[in-house]
C-alpha cells in the first residue's frame, strides 16, 4: 500500500507540477513519508475489532485440529493451554471456546470466514502476517505440522493475499522457532561465552541448548549471510514484531503476550548469532 502512496504522489509531481523525472523521486519519497503519517495518525484498515482477530484464530486453530482427523483430547488440551498462555478470562475466554467448537465443524466456512478477515484487515499487512505465524507456531506445539495442516495454511494464505513461497517461509521460519525454543529450555543457566570456553562449541553432546542453525532460520537468513545482512535481518523482524507497534495496528491486546514471546525469541536468536560470530 504504502507504494501505491509512493508512486501515485510520484506521478503527481512529475506531471501535475511539470518537475519531471526529478520530481517523480521527490514523490516516492513524499508519497511514503505520507503513507507512514496518515497510517501512524489513524491507522488505514478502518474500524478493526478485536473479537473478529480472536475469534478467526480460535475457528482456524480448531479447523486445523479437526483436519488431522478426530479432535484429540490433546488437540482440546493444546487449545485450553494457549487460551491460557494468552490469559484470556470472562467473555474473551467463552469466545475463544466457542470458535475454537465452531471450527471444528464439518462444514465450517473457512474461505468465507478468511475473506471476512480480509476485508477488515487488509490494510494490515504485518497483522496479517503475525496472524499466519501464530497459526503456525500453535499447530507446531505437538512437533510437527500434519499434511492436511500444512494444506489449511496454504489456503490461509490465498486468502489473504500471501504468495505461497512466504507461507512457505513462515512455515520454515516458526518450525526453527520452535526447535530453537525446545532446545534452548533450561539451557541459559550458564551463558554462551562460558559454554564455548568449556566445550569449544555452542552446546555439547550432553547439554540442551539452542541450535546455531535454528537460530539463522528464526531470522530467515541464511548461516552463510554477512554480519550486514543478519543484521538488517534482525532490525526487519523485531520492527515487525515489536509488542506495542503491533497494538498501535490493532493487534487484540489478548495477543500481546504472543507477541512478546516471538519477539524474545527473535533476540535470543540474533544474541546466539552474535556470539557465534563475533560481533556486537
Amino acid at each position: 500500500m504504502s507504494r501505491l502512496w509512493a508512486f501515485v504522489c510520484g506521478v503527481i509531481f512529475m506531471f501535475v507540477f511539470k518537475m519531471g523525472f526529478l520530481g517523480f523521486v521527490l514523490g516516492l519519497f513524499v508519497g511514503t513519508l505520507l503513507y507512514k503519517w496518515f497510517d501512524k495518525v489513524a491507522p488505514l484498515g478502518g474500524d478493526l475489532d478485536p473479537r473478529l482477530y480472536l475469534a478467526t484464530t480460535f475457528e482456524v486453530l480448531g479447523h486445523l485440529s479437526k483436519a488431522k482427523g478426530n479432535v484429540t483430547k490433546n488437540d482440546i488440551r493444546m487449545a485450553t493451554q494457549f487460551m491460557d498462555n494468552l490469559r484470556l478470562t470472562g467473555d474473551a475466554r467463552i469466545l475463544a471456546q466457542q470458535s475454537f467448537n465452531l471450527g471444528k465443524q464439518k462444514d465450517y466456512p473457512l474461505r468465507q470466514r478468511l475473506k471476512l478477515f480480509y476485508q477488515h484487515y487488509h490494510n494490515q499487512r504485518r497483522l496479517l502476517n503475525v496472524f499466519c505465524e501464530q497459526l503456525i507456531q500453535v499447530a507446531l506445539n505437538d512437533g510437527h505440522l500434519h499434511p492436511s495442516e500444512e494444506e489449511i495454511l496454504y489456503i490461509v494464505a490465498e486468502e489473504l493475499n500471501i504468495s505461497r513461497a512466504r507461507m512457505a517461509m513462515y512455515i520454515q521460519m516458526m518450525m526453527a522457532s520452535h526447535q530453537f525454543q525446545q532446545r534452548g529450555n533450561g539451557y541459559y543457566q550458564q551463558s554462551h561465552q562460558q559454554q564455548y570456553q568449556q566445550h569449544g562449541h555452542y552446546g555439547n553432546p550432553y547439554t540442551k541448548g539452542p541450535n546455531i542453525d535454528d537460530a539463522y532460520r528464526v531470522l530467515g537468513v541464511d548461516a552463510s549471510a554477512d554480519i550486514t545482512t543478519i543484521k538488517r535481518a534482525y532490525r526487519k523482524r523485531m520492527n515487525e514484531h515489536h509488542p506495542d507497534k503491533l497494538v498501535s495496528k490493532g493487534l487484540p491486546k489478548e495477543m500481546l503476550e504472543m507477541a512478546k514471546q516471538r519477539a524474545q525469541e527473535i533476540q535470543a536468536a540474533y544474541d546466539l548469532i552474535k556470539a557465534h560470530r563475533g560481533f556486537k
